[in-house]
């Protein structure tokens, strides 16, 4: 009895004491420089009570013994103590120091400081306040050896992104996963939906996810819900306009005339008689009252007389202070149990071009939703575990045409003669959009007509799922049985509505049409995995085993179109309103891939050793079989290997101060490549609408079932091998980190299509056609430090890479590019060739100006007789490489690369007093472009920009571009150096300012945390480069060429205001 009592007593004394009221005090220092830290904001964690500490880091908080205080401060990693004493001491770390910190890599973690192979990781705040259209963007300069390149300006463009170099001439991009499934690209995410971005840039890091890793693979950890943290809501917003940053300037109307006239009294001819040219409208005046086309003539020549400088079609075309605007709401949380975290955001990014004619623009709106719930546990562990991650994302998209020259509306732009007004009163057309000047140009039509009929009304959405369900069983501590089934399905359709037109004789639409469009696919995969962590003394071995299958259950895009039907208005422009009698005339198109299917079977281990965390040894293996390949070729095995030395651990260390951290790192592994369509090494049959012609008047065309390929039951893997080498250290008490990488990467047996006769009556086989070499070296280099309560750090990442073509499969050792890039009829500008980088442009060279006659006279060959016949002062001089006195196919060389030597990254932060700023800075050098803003080859009443203004017009007046011509010339037919330009460039990216108002949240008890900032994007460029951007992603129709400028959709310049605060 007595025992019972003083147990009771004991029992009540404690309950007492615990909630004992007590005024806590203490002093809040860096560990790194001993100094007080004021500002650090100090909670009970489970309430609303909190402060802040003085400028000497100060604090006094009143509590209860046994509570939980958490400090927290931006730059630090937060501390958690419990109240047992009225004076609590605190020392915080620097969380760049912070080599315990957990980073993800292929199905697990580990911590920084084991990490043997080349890995990046950004954190998603990092990602979020750079405000980008897509995460990927974000990463521009932030990565070292992660190159990306925007598409274009246009919303919704997405990116181009490789890691070390192009290591094929098929797809290059890397493998995305996103919580663990694996996805095409991550442009469906908002940035503020993302925890960390993790990039594996070595083989022997990207191993374990063999047959699809062979360029890199980026892995994506979504936000989720912290055990013990309180519900927290969070919003993040801004509001933005756009404009262009860089314009160019076509010729005016009279500077247009006069320029025409000197291309023909170039060449013998008299000037235009531009007032009859004006006036000829024949068009008009038969198709309309009135004589519609002599009052058009009437109008623009006396406008003319009178002054007028014409139409500036690309200013026409843009719309200025374009508005952009990003709206997110995540709400994180968790109990003992459960954690969960929800996200719901809307982006609306209306395009600067064509956003006043079209409503061009994209939208999209993600809801994210991650839980994780404890199902059973017991003292030391948890048993059970079951979650789920799933996003789901709709996305709109009203574009312009951006690519070649003959589906881009800013290239029509340029081209288009300034002597059309954008509009007249007079029009037929119900938008009012003048008609073509046939008289002037009979295939130059007005260009908001053409964008407008192109675009305006067209519809398409697209929906994208990601998520995967999964549980964890632990039962006994440290083994974990993880089994995750996950989905990635995506699903949209498109519709479209041509209306009637008349506007000239080669731009008239006279019965209306609809055409519509599905699509949707859905991969499924199902990953298992055993994984166990033990130590035997200072000995720490992890293990892990596991399997995965991986299916492609439907993919299929099917369409229809049907014209000479009467819609009459766009909102009843559907197929399914077509009447009975005509539903026969619909012509189809499509592919149903659901009776072929396709799948991964693979099997994956690692094991990983470290003694005392100063030597490290990790071994991956991963075994695929993809039903991409043929029975014999099924399986590609892929092995790594890589090892890390903590140096600065050993006692020979001990004593040099000016070292905190030191590791070297080895890897080597191997990667593969399954990129080709399923079944391919069969002859697989596919069915054609049109396209065969049957009995002796072949009068009819009929619908066909075709073989689709010439199969090659031979091709297998590409492989892509490589060795890095690694050194990590950290420097004068953690505030300068260093990280360097040195690799070597071979591709081998390139997946690429066989040329074929054109006679073969099927597609080209996919063969093992080449091998490419990438090698070079990363640096970053970071620095953080503190003065008082002046906090700064800046970061400068370089990467070196160095392409080269090593085998290719055919006798010639050459791929081709496609033709008629520049101009209808001009030859190919890109090619792949042994010794060369991918993708390099390929032409003539020239050595200048001929200036004169006596210049003239002595451009000849060896035999003395001139190179052309018609040769004459302002003519290129093109240089005769082999010396045989012809000018011919056998003279072009390589031009240039558009493919950068180095890109430099650079990142500098500071803070003072809750005032803030950041800059990002990328730069790309050691590259070039091929520009032509119009057809020299076809179209000789195109207009011309300003630069126009420096040909050769007399002797000395240009050594570079040649003299006018009216008609088709070698001097610009011939793809030469005279469009190559240096496209070196250094922008600043975004330029972010800013104030958090935390210090003075700490009495209010609805709001954690809030902050305002003024955001700059594409601030500006440093560049010699004279077009809209040295940011060229477009190479056309080829995965592996870049780097040609036909007038590509330009980045705009970015404005924004945002609120980020935390309830």
């Amino acid at each position: 009895m007595k025992k019972t009592l003083g147990l009771l007593f004991l029992m009540m004394l404690t309950t007492l004491l615990a909630a004992q009221d007590v005024t806590v005090t203490g002093r809040v220092t860096s560990e790194s420089t001993g100094e007080a830290i004021p500002g650090v904001s100090i909670m009970v964690v489970g309430t609303t009570i909190g402060t802040i500490t003085d400028i000497d880091g100060n604090y006094s908080l009143s509590t209860q013994m046994g509570e939980t205080l958490r400090f927290s401060f931006i730059g630090y990693n937060n501390e958690e103590v419990t109240v047992t004493s009225s004076t609590i001491n605190v020392l915080m770390t620097d969380a760049w120091t912070d080599l315990d910190e957990v980073v993800v890599i292929g199905y697990g973690v580990q911590k920084r400081a084991l990490v043997t192979g080349a890995n990046v990781n950004v954190q998603g705040d990092r990602i979020s306040e750079m405000n980008t259209t897509t995460a990927m963007e974000a990463l521009q300069g932030v990565a070292a050896g992660v190159s990306v390149t925007r598409n274009s300006g246009a919303p919704g463009a997405g990116t181009r992104v490789t890691i070390r170099g192009l290591g094929t001439i098929g797809n290059s991009s890397p493998l995305y996963i996103v919580d663990g499934v694996a996805v095409g690209n991550i442009d469906y995410l908002n940035a503020s939906d993302i925890e960390s971005i993790d990039v594996l840039k070595d083989a022997a890091s990207a191993a374990i996810y063999g047959s699809r890793a062979a360029n890199g693979v980026i892995l994506v950890t979504t936000k989720r819900g912290v055990r013990g943290a309180q519900p927290r809501v969070t919003y993040e917003g801004y509001y933005g306009v756009q404009n262009i940053y860089k314009n160019l300037t076509p010729l005016n109307a009279q500077e247009y005339m006069f320029i025409m006239n000197e291309g023909r009294t170039n060449d013998g001819l008299a000037p235009y008689d531009w007032e009859t040219r004006i006036r000829n409208n024949s068009y008009l005046n038969a198709n309309f009252p009135d004589q519609l086309g002599s009052q058009l003539g009437d109008y623009v020549w006396n406008k003319l007389q009178d002054g007028w400088e014409g139409t500036n079609w690309i200013h026409e075309m843009s719309k200025d202070n374009a508005p952009v605007q990003s709206h997110a709401i995540n709400i994180t949380g968790a109990s003992n149990d459960v954690t969960y975290s929800l996200g719901f955001s809307y982006f609306d990014q209306t395009g600067i071009l064509g956003g006043d004619i079209t409503d061009a623009g994209y939208k999209r709106i993600t809801a994210r939703m991650n839980t994780e719930m404890i199902i059973f546990k017991n003292d030391r562990h948890n048993v059970l575990t079951v979650g789920e991650n799933f996003t789901y994302t709709n996305t709109e998209n009203r574009s312009v045409a951006t690519g070649n020259i003959y589906w881009n509306d800013l290239h029509n732009a340029l081209v288009t003669n300034p002597l059309m007004p954008a509009y007249w009163d007079q029009s037929p057309h119900s938008k009012g959009f003048t008609p073509t000047l046939e008289g002037v140009a009979l295939g130059q039509h007005n260009p908001l007509a053409v964008m407008y009929h192109r675009h305006n009304y067209n519809w398409g959405k697209g929906n994208n799922i990601t998520g995967n369900v999964y549980a964890i069983l632990e039962p006994i501590e440290d083994l974990r049985i993880r089994s995750s089934f996950g989905v990635n399905a995506w699903f949209g359709h498109s519709r479209s509505w041509a209306p009637t037109y008349r506007l000239a004789t080669q731009y008239s639409n006279t019965n209306d049409a609809a055409t519509q469009e599905m699509y949707q696919g859905v991969n499924y995969t199902w990953t298992n995995t055993v994984n166990y962590d033990f130590a035997i003394d200072d000995h720490r071995i992890g293990l892990l085993v596991g399997s995965e299958v991986l299916e492609n259950k439907l993919n299929f895009n099917v369409g229809g179109t049907k014209a000479k039907t009467i819609f009459g208005l766009p909102q009843y422009a559907y197929l399914d309103n077509v009447v009975a009698e005509t539903i026969s005339d619909i012509g189809t198109w499509g592919r149903d891939w659901a009776a072929q299917g396709g799948g991964l079977l693979s099997y994956m281990a690692r094991a990983s050793y470290n003694y005392q965390e100063r030597y490290m040894l990790d071994m991956t293996f991963r075994a695929d079989g993809s039903s991409n390949f043929a029975r014999g070729n099924r399986w590609g095995y892929f092995p790594s290997v890589s090892a890390g030395w903590n140096f600065t651990e050993e006692n020979f260390f001990d004593g040099l101060g000016f070292m905190d951290f030191g590791k070297l790192r080895a890897s080597w592994g191997q990667n593969g490549n399954q990129s080709i369509p399923n079944f391919i090494y069969s002859s697989n049959i596919a069915y054609r609408p049109q396209g065969y012609y049957f009995g002796p008047d072949k009068l009819v065309s009929s619908p066909t079932a075709v073989p689709e390929n010439v199969p090659n039951p031979d091709v297998t893997w590409e492989t892509s091998e490589q060795l890095n080498i690694g050194l990590d250290g950290h420097f004068l008490r953690m505030r300068l980190a260093l990280t360097f990488d040195w690799y070597k990467k071979t591709t081998k047996d390139w997946l690429v299509r066989a040329p074929i006769q054109g006679t073969s009556g099927a597609g080209a086989p996919f063969i093992n056609g080449g091998d490419i070499e990438n090698k070079g070296f990363e640096i970053s280099l970071g620095w953080n430090d503190r003065i008082g309560e002046f906090r700064y750090g800046a970061m400068v990442s370089g990467a070196y890479n160095k392409n080269e073509v090593t085998r290719l499969a055919n006798a010639e050792g050459i791929i081709t590019g496609p033709p008629h890039v520049l101009s209808q009829g001009t030859s190919y500008i890109s090619r792949v060739e042994v010794g060369k980088p991918i993708g390099f442009f390929y032409g003539f060279q020239t050595d200048g100006i001929l200036q004169n006659q006596d210049e003239v006279d002595a451009y000849v060959g060896p035999d003395g007789r001139p190179y052309f016949e018609d040769q004459r002062p302002g003519d290129v001089r093109f240089v005769d490489q082999n010396g045989d006195g012809v000018i011919d196919e056998n003279d072009r060389v390589m031009l240039g690369n558009p493919n950068p030597d180095f890109e430099l990254g650079i990142r500098l932060n500071a803070e003072f007093k809750g005032f803030f700023a950041n800059t990002t800075l990328t730069g790309k050098f050691g590259m070039q472009v091929m520009q032509s803003y119009r057809s020299f080859a076809d179209q000789f009443t195109q207009n011309y920009t300003t630069d126009i203004f420096s040909r050769w017009h007399g002797e000395g007046t240009s050594t570079r571009i040649p003299r006018l011509s009216s008609s088709s010339h070698r001097n610009t037919n011939y793809i030469s150096d005279i469009y190559l330009h240096d496209a070196d460039y250094l922008r600043i990216n975004n330029l972010t300012v800013g104030y958090r108002f935390d210090r003075f949240l700490s009495n209010v008890n609805w709001m954690e945390a809030a902050s305002l900032y003024f955001s700059f994007n594409n601030l500006y460029t440093f560049t010699k480069y004279d077009g809209m951007d040295p940011e060229i992603g477009f190479g056309h129709d080829a995965d592996w060429a870049s780097g040609v400028d036909l007038g590509l959709y330009p980045l705009p310049r970015t404005v924004m205001v945002g609120v980020n605060v935390t309830f």
